[in-house]
């Protein structure tokens, strides 16, 4: 059989510069990181738009032929693939081998010098206008290859070598003012490229463009080992292109993550402690690490968890996922842009903060030293990549709210993630090199991230909350004793004064007063009632969640069961008729319990304060369960003292506390595939009235074993898909939480792992 051969049409290379690589300055980033791999100490690029001309030039290894003909000249090479790390072990940062037409890209024309230790000096041209000669293929089209006997030196414009010569001076007197010793730049070897018939009509804004892309490409931690280095003209000074660092922030946060921990150190640099007063840390909040006074002089501390730990996640896809996308390292730095979030005690900021954000803003990836773009580019569309600003959208709670549930803006964080070739190889490039692809992996990463971020949020609204309340009671005592004063003071004098008017001044004052406490008390009642609603709809839809599986099964039945009821009438088959009919009743009791549970929940009535038996009030509503429990094959063993237990309660509020617990024992027992399905609860009233509560489920998923309390936050799930996706609603313990502290009451988990198991108090006195 003949066999054909592919071939590759010359214009292909135009997909591959001009049109792969889309913009001149991603085009420079592209050389920028060539000189990188070659162990270059610095690259220097200079415009000489006036002559149209760009010079790049580095002091890396260089090339000999056999490398310009087997890698430089070989489309797609994967040398920097297979061999990642370079002599001075760096990882190299190119690996598609298609970097070289960034060349195209800026220019038509490109002549090459390189030197490497072992040849002569090396001119290469090459006119990138031949690939567009019509019906030539890509083996057709030839550069010019010539060996010169020169020094590289000789070859680098004296102007610019005069500029290297001085910044080699400069950088070596201060490596040694900081204690290392390091040799001047040597120009023994190297790459020089100079790039001709220039593409695009270059001025003053596009080169400052450049210079703003160029400050971000490397990341400030490698600008001690290699550096970058730009010219805007013959005439201008030579610039280095640097990182620029502020101190001036709120938080800054340096984490690790191994592949299934993250290790995350915190720094506090928000709260002005010349102005804390010193009783806020006797205050019980401020007892506890990393809360203390110790802790706030320390201003730093650590804190490391697990990834279940930290996200709430332990589905192992998820898990297993996270693994593969490897180690990375992630630093940012929180900064307000206003003072609009009220006095929390905050130190004086730096009105500069808001020009430096709009120019450093925004969280950027570095591989292997290098900028990924266009992420955390403030001029893109990914300038908000991980979603930071619809995510506060979604839930825009304020920074002292009780939930802690505060999310920062996009707009108010700056950071860099530092990923890796070898670390994260399940992040990949795309061809075009603007970005990566983003699969599940990068999903995951994402999340990751995110997590880590909740890191500070979580500090800082603990912090702010705890100062509001702290505040609040402080003021608000000082606030009504002066406003009490007053009014004792005005009628006291009116008395002294008028006489008889006096009492009728002082009885309007009172009948007042009297009426705006009536007016505060009806507006109470109705919010209190729109809160119950709220809870019991809360309550009723991840009830009606939980029986989904079992209501499609039903609705399923509704039509079919009277044919099959029908057929079995037509036969006269007894037996199958009494099967029928026991099916019948079994569904419609379901039924019936679930719409009964529905419409009492949100019945007006039962969200109304009345004096009621809490035993009996839980007694009643365990009794409407019973059909849903005996459908899922639960065992409630129930037991009361028989003690009276009376108070002015919400009905509502006890049956949203046993039906979210219940709710989430059938939720435990389904997932574990729980046989000897069984929950106890016991009720017994002494001094205040008490609830056991136990099942045999799995108990708290794994990433809530070290702070099993944070169940009751608003918010707060187990319930993830394998891409770390939150499915869960997080209402069901925080609505338990939320209504036994309505009624002073506390809750104390007595058991994670074997089970589930919660001791409730209320007292019966309040």
């Amino acid at each position: 059989m003949e066999k054909l051969k592919y071939k590759i049409s010359s214009r292909a290379t135009i997909l591959l510069g001009r049109e792969g690589v889309s913009k001149a300055d991603g085009a420079i980033i592209e050389l920028i990181k060539n000189t990188y791999d070659a162990d270059a100490d610095f690259c220097y690029i200079a415009f000489d738009i006036k002559n149209d001309k760009i010079y790049i030039i580095d002091n890396g290894v260089g090339m000999t032929r056999n490398i310009v003909e087997s890698f430089w000249m070989l489309i797609g090479t994967d040398n920097k693939k297979t061999q990642h790390m370079s002599n001075r072990n760096r990882v190299r940062s190119g690996e598609k081998g298609i970097g070289r037409f960034a060349l195209d890209r800026l220019g038509s024309k490109c002549t090459m010098y390189t030197k490497h230790k072992s040849e002569n000096l090396v001119y290469w041209f090459n006119d990138w206008d031949k690939f567009e000669e019509s019906g030539k293929t890509l083996d057709e089209i030839e550069a010019d290859f010539e060996y010169l006997d020169k020094d590289f030196s000789e070859i680098i414009p004296q102007y610019i070598k005069n500029n290297i010569e001085k910044v080699s001076k400069r950088k070596s007197e201060e490596t040694k003012e900081n204690g290392n010793d390091t040799a001047p730049f040597s120009l023994n070897t190297g790459t020089l490229f100079i790039i001709s018939g220039l593409r695009d009509k270059w001025d003053v804004q596009d080169i400052n463009k450049i210079y703003s892309v160029l400050g971000f490409l490397v990341p400030p931690i490698e600008q001690t080992q290699y550096y970058i280095f730009a010219q805007k003209s013959q005439k201008d000074d030579l610039e280095e292109i640097e990182s620029e660092a502020i101190d001036d922030y709120d938080y800054r946060v340096k984490a690790t993550f191994d592949g299934e921990n993250i290790t995350a150190v915190v720094e506090r640099n928000e709260f002005d402690l010349n102005i804390m007063p010193k009783e806020l840390f006797s205050t019980e909040p401020f007892k506890i690490e990393p809360y203390t006074l110790d802790e706030f002089k320390k201003k730093t501390f650590t804190i490391t968890k697990t990834l279940s730990e930290l996200t709430g996640n332990d589905n192992g896809d998820f898990l297993s996922k996270a693994k593969e996308v490897g180690k990375f390292e992630f630093q940012y730095m929180f900064m307000k842009l206003s003072g609009g979030e009220g006095n929390y005690y905050y130190k004086v900021s730096n009105n500069k903060r808001k020009l430096w954000m709009k120019e450093h803003g925004g969280i950027k990836i570095y591989r292997d030293n290098f900028v990924v773009r266009p992420y955390g580019d403030s001029e893109s569309n990914a300038f908000d990549w991980l979603g930071l600003d619809s995510r506060k959208s979604a839930d825009p709670v304020a920074i002292s709210a009780k939930s802690e549930r505060w999310h920062v803006n996009n707009a108010q964080i700056q950071g860099t993630v530092l990923i890796s070739r070898v670390e994260n190889n399940s992040i990949s490039d795309k061809s075009s090199r603007e970005g990566v692809i983003e699969n599940e992996h990068f999903v995951i990463l994402t999340k990751i991230l995110t997590a880590i971020i909740s890191i500070f949020e979580k500090d800082r609204a603990y912090i702010v909350r705890n100062i509001k309340e702290y505040k609040d009671e402080k003021e608000e005592k000082s606030a009504t004793r002066e406003y009490a004063s007053e009014i004792a003071d005005r009628v006291l004098k009116t008395r002294n004064t008028n006489g008889e008017k006096t009492k009728t001044e002082a009885d309007e004052q009172t009948e007042q007063l009297a009426k705006a406490v009536k007016f505060y008390e009806e507006e109470r009642e109705e919010t209190i009632s729109e809160i119950k609603l709220l809870r019991a709809l809360a309550t009723n839809g991840l009830m009606t969640t939980s029986m989904v599986h079992d209501l499609k099964n039903i609705n399923e039945q509704l039509v079919s069961r009277v044919n099959t009821l029908q057929i079995a009438i037509n036969k006269n088959n007894e037996k199958l008729i009494k099967r029928n009919l026991n099916d019948l009743e079994t569904n419609d009791e379901f039924l019936r319990s679930w719409i009964t549970v529905i419409t009492t929940q949100s019945n007006r009535d039962r969200r109304k304060r009345q004096k009621k038996d809490l035993a009996q009030t839980i007694q009643s509503a365990i009794k409407l369960l019973n059909p849903i429990l005996d459908r899922k094959k639960v065992d409630l063993i129930f037991s009361t003292d028989k003690v009276p237990s009376p108070k002015r309660i919400f009905e509502t509020d006890f049956d949203s506390i046993i039906y979210n617990l219940i709710i989430n024992s059938i939720e435990s027992f389904e997932d574990t595939k729980c046989i000897n399905r069984t929950i106890n609860i016991s009720l017994k009233t002494d001094d205040g009235f008490h609830i056991h509560y136990l099942d045999n489920g799995h108990g708290l998923s794994k990433a809530f074993l070290s702070s099993p309390y944070d169940i009751f936050k608003s918010g707060t799930t187990s319930k993830f898909d394998s891409s770390g996706n939150q499915i869960g609603t997080g209402l069901g313990m925080y609505i338990v939480a939320s209504s036994v502290n309505e009624y002073n009451g506390t809750y104390t988990i007595t058991e994670v792992q074997n089970g589930f198991g919660l001791d409730i108090t209320i007292p019966l006195t309040t």
